[in-house]
């Protein structure tokens, strides 16, 4: 069901106006909590009190009216960017063009590719002077390990003598001695 047909109950995003929600309440009693205990505050300068208990709660509560009040501006950049997120994904959806759901996918790929003499000529030359024989496209070799292909004119290296130590990344590990 595409966003345009579908009514507008399946178009409204819960989870953000529950943000933007918790954003107004976080912040509207950050502000109240501030204000009251402000005013508490000033109520216990002017009387000239000692009552040094009403102006720790009321320090307390400043403080804490004033976290709330941050932690709802906070709140509300996080939701905005969160809004604008959404906005532009379900613009980007809208966008997208739609997908036949009858169609089938071609998976018709053309194996029988014939390569040009002139691609395949350097590449059998190569192996002709390393001695190694190209198989038929249907018959598979009959020992699949990898050789060192070494060309014609020259020998292959000597083994070097077993001296290591374990240490080296080539020596066998310690473990297996």
């Amino acid at each position: 069901m595409s966003q345009k047909s579908s009514g507008p109950l399946s178009k409204f995003n819960l989870a953000l106006a529950l943000l933007w929600l918790v954003d107004v309440v976080v912040t509207v009693a950050g502000y109240l909590v501030l204000t009251s205990s402000n005013a508490t505050q000033a109520e216990f300068y002017t009387s000239q009190s000692s009552d040094y208990v009403a102006y720790f709660t009321a320090q307390s509560g400043s403080n804490l009216g004033a976290t709330l009040l941050g932690a709802g501006v906070i709140g509300f950049i996080i939701t905005l960017a969160a809004h604008a997120v959404s906005w532009s994904i379900n613009k980007n959806a809208v966008v997208a063009a739609p997908v036949n759901a009858t169609d089938e996918p071609n998976f018709d790929f053309d194996d029988d590719t014939d390569f040009d003499a002139e691609e395949t000529a350097p590449v059998q030359a190569r192996a002709a002077e390393a001695g190694t024989v190209t198989s038929a496209a249907g018959t598979a070799p009959a020992d699949l390990t990898p050789k060192a292909s070494v060309p014609a004119d020259e020998t292959p290296a000597a083994a070097p003598a077993e001296t290591g130590t374990g240490d080296a990344p080539t020596d066998e590990p310690k473990t297996a001695r």
